[in-house]
């Protein structure tokens, strides 16, 4: 799992310098929301939060590389005795890439797009084994440009990831910010 964070974050380093070299235009922002689990007994929503940043390959599509850290909420089970307990919810780390499809280009001051990606997920829960799996996530969002190189954004993502024998499916709400660089 750290040699491929470390080659992540190494592709990430050489995108960024290359779109900066070349004049292409690229962003970096943060984000944080919330998580809702979707069918999982074992949970309740949490908070997420992360980085990512954009490179706009052609004024209709983007590779968004992107780190996210997903919390999920303690849940209050009863056990055999009839006694009530609360389970810790866990944590998921998650890297990948998004492809962002739609309005990339200028379109004045608001953007709304698509998007779809893969991501490399590590699911840790206190008194049990790490898990790691792939996961796909999609989802939309709208980004509003009060300045030239700044923007407000507002997204809606499901992520689905495959951990252990099971899974684990949550959306994501999230806000954040995204300064631009370069030109158009």
């Amino acid at each position: 799992m750290k040699k491929s964070i470390s080659v992540l974050a190494a592709t990430l380093f050489l995108l960024i310098m290359v779109s900066s070299a070349s004049a292409a235009r690229f962003s970096i922002g943060g984000f944080g929301g919330l998580n809702l689990p979707i069918a999982q007994d074992d949970a309740s929503s949490g908070a997420l939060f992360g980085a990512k940043g954009r490179i706009l390959l052609l004024p209709f599509l983007g590779l968004e590389p992107n780190f996210c850290f997903a919390k999920y909420g303690g849940k209050d089970v009863d056990d055999v005795r009839g006694k009530s307990y609360t389970q810790e919810g866990g944590d998921i780390t998650s890297f990948g890439a998004d492809l962002v499809f739609g309005s990339m280009s200028s379109m004045g001051k608001m953007r709304v797009y698509g998007l779809a990606g893969l991501n490399s997920n590590t699911y840790k829960r206190e008194k049990l084994e790490d898990e790691s799996g792939l996961g796909v996530a999609f989802g939309t969002g709208f980004e509003f440009f009060p300045q030239e190189m700044l923007s407000l954004e507002i997204r809606a993502k499901y992520h689905a990831i495959k951990v252990g024998d099971g899974g684990k499916v949550h959306l994501e709400f999230s806000g954040g910010l995204n300064y631009y660089f370069g030109t158009e």
